[in-house]
């Protein structure tokens, strides 16, 4: 004879909504980092090692630091002012997360570009914030509009810090 009791517990509610992985996903996908970080409790963060990738970033100027994406659909997609935590220090920086559309990327990645930072650091854990979205990710005509492009996303970043 087996003897369980059944606990009703009251769902988590925030602004008149019950906080669900579903709502989660849905502030991730439409870019709003504020209200999932609110229904969270802390920041949206992606954890992983850092792995070689393409070496296009140190190529256009922007040397990125490079972490695989386990899900083949991100619940989020863009450009983010990113706070990237290495060896217990923490960096400012800019970071896609997507497919690389102008290279012809197939795979997720998160591509990291941090600031004032000039270390080999392949093969080690990188934790990544999310902060702020700055635009959704795009598909260039060239190389060219692409570097520009990143450079603004710096500006823009680091105007975000500020």
């Amino acid at each position: 004879e087996l003897n369980m009791k059944v606990t009703d517990t009251q769902s988590f509610r925030q602004r008149n909504s019950r906080v669900s992985s579903t709502l989660i996903r849905a502030a991730l996908a439409e870019g709003d980092v504020g209200l999932a970080h609110e229904m969270l409790g802390h920041t949206y963060a992606i954890s992983g090692r850092v792995i070689h990738g393409w070496k296009k970033g140190r190529e256009l100027g922007f040397k990125t630091a490079n972490v695989a994406l386990k899900r083949q659909v991100s619940p989020v997609q863009g450009v983010f002012a990113v706070r990237a935590r290495v060896q217990d220090t923490d960096y400012c920086g800019v970071a896609n997360v997507g497919t690389k559309p102008t290279l012809n990327g197939k795979r997720a990645l998160l591509e990291v570009h941090i600031f004032d930072f000039d270390q080999e650091i392949y093969g080690q854990f990188i934790k990544v914030e999310l902060l702020h979205k700055l635009r959704d990710e795009q598909k260039f005509e060239s190389l060219q509009q692409l570097t520009e492009q990143i450079a603004q996303d710096v500006i823009a970043a680091k105007h975000f810090f500020q």
